[in-house]
């Protein structure tokens, strides 16, 4: 190939690369999202799973819950519960589905629903002693509930979008590299 043309080809597809990689940057920061890790076991339960929340806390630290997945005891978690209402069979305590990065859970905490038609609300009781984390939950079809002390953990799951950022720009730089390299051939 013609060094100059090649030349040109390099450029032009550094070009598209980088004009792709700002694309994507703009499009994640409009749909920014930052996943988590977490669990919780106690008195004969566990579930764990994933949940997703906003990229910015509100002004006291806690982060909106926006989605979550995994499994309590083995039954699929298939739906978040929705900010102000409360799970079945735990009216008038409505959920907020607020976390901060610490782990830290509101006296409201969050509520989800099981593909077998229970329920569950996690939250953070001050009130208990010792205060601590409890899940309340529901089984509707049997109008069956309990209530019990749980060891909650909670952590980041993947790296920022940042990170994604800085990945994507050494692989331009590597490709540029490359490119010189097979023009000097």
């Amino acid at each position: 190939m013609n060094p100059r043309r090649h030349e040109t080809y390099t450029r032009r597809a550094l070009a598209a690369m980088a004009a792709a990689v700002a694309g994507i940057m703009c499009i994640g920061s409009a749909k920014a999202a930052l996943l988590w890790d977490w669990g919780y076991t106690g008195g004969g339960v566990n579930a764990w799973g994933t949940m997703t929340t906003t990229d910015v806390a509100n002004s006291e630290g806690f982060f909106e819950i926006t989605a979550i997945t995994g499994v309590r005891n083995g039954d699929a978690i298939i739906t978040l519960q929705s900010n102000g209402t409360s799970i079945p069979g735990n009216e008038p305590f409505v959920v907020d589905n607020l976390i901060k990065a610490s782990g830290k859970l509101n006296g409201d905490g969050f509520g989800y629903g099981t593909q077998s038609g229970s329920f569950a609300n996690v939250f953070f009781a001050d009130w208990a002693s010792p205060a601590g984390f409890i899940e309340f939950a529901t089984r509707p079809s049997e109008q069956a509930t309990s209530e019990l002390p749980v060891t909650f953990r909670f952590a980041p799951s993947v790296p920022e979008p940042s990170t994604f950022a800085l990945a994507a720009i050494g692989g331009l730089g590597l490709f540029a590299r490359r490119m010189r390299a097979r023009a000097t051939r």
